[in-house]
């Protein structure tokens, strides 16, 4: 299923601000959100041998089953390497969220025999280990004409996963952003694919996810978004209130 459709501007984003950079200085993200996956019993879900590596903020590559083994940890002793860095901070976020849902979704896996698999989790990780990456350079505006300003590519796509995240029972997958975002004003779309829980109408879910995206945007960014284009690529069964799931 895809749609595209206009968002909401008033629509709030309970997430923190995205901090602009000057080009070729530090990345800094949105705020970490509070909690951490620390009690999960799963085991880690590791990308593809083959996925292209995130990077962190030196260039070298994350290593994302390090950085499942910190979550398991519950993030003490703090690592300063991880928690200081912010493309390992968004990675550590997208995985914190994916496994708050996996813990979902495991409830139904004694009854379900369609309850999700590692394929479904690496799927999801492999996009959040390519996309974690700073990429291009998108500038903001200042009135003082010697300041430049930018946001990088990585830490958009990473309030855009975001803000389509906390629409309950969504996943976001693969999130790109076709169009040249280096030169202002030039138009932008907005390509998603999402998991969902089954339950709500998927068009109203598309739509939810796509007003929220569109409110993240107009607050943090000055693309010119001229479409949100968003695609469910899996629906995954709903738990049971209590654990009941296939009484």
């Amino acid at each position: 299923m895809t749609g595209t459709g206009p968002g909401d501007p008033g629509e709030r984003l309970p997430a923190g601000p995205v901090e602009p950079v000057q080009p070729g200085g530090p990345r800094t993200p949105p705020a970490a959100a509070p909690g951490s996956a620390g009690s999960a019993s799963a085991e880690p879900v590791l990308p593809p041998a083959d996925a292209d590596p995130a990077h962190d903020a030196e260039g070298a590559p994350l290593d994302m089953a390090a950085l499942a083994d910190y979550l398991d940890s519950g993030r003490s002793p703090r690592i300063a390497a991880y928690e200081d860095d912010p493309e390992a901070r968004n990675a550590l976020r997208a995985l914190e969220h994916m496994r708050d849902l996996g813990r979902e979704l495991v409830q139904v896996e004694a009854d379900e025999a369609d309850a999700p698999g590692d394929d479904f989790f690496r799927g999801v990780l492999s996009h959040i280990s390519r996309e974690s990456r700073a990429g291009r350079d998108i500038p903001l505006s200042h009135p003082d004409p010697s300041v430049s300003l930018a946001l990088t590519e990585g830490a958009v796509r990473t309030l855009v996963r975001q803000a389509g995240d906390e629409v309950p029972g969504v996943l976001i997958g693969r999130c790109t952003l076709d169009g040249d975002v280096t030169v202002p004003g030039a138009p932008v779309r907005v390509a998603l694919t999402m998991s969902v829980v089954w339950g709500d109408p998927l068009p109203e879910l598309a739509q939810r996810v796509r007003e929220r995206v569109n409110a993240a945007l107009l607050r943090h960014t000055e693309l010119r978004v001229e479409g949100i284009d968003v695609t469910v690529v899996d629906v995954q069964p709903r738990p049971a209130p209590g654990g009941e799931a296939g009484r």
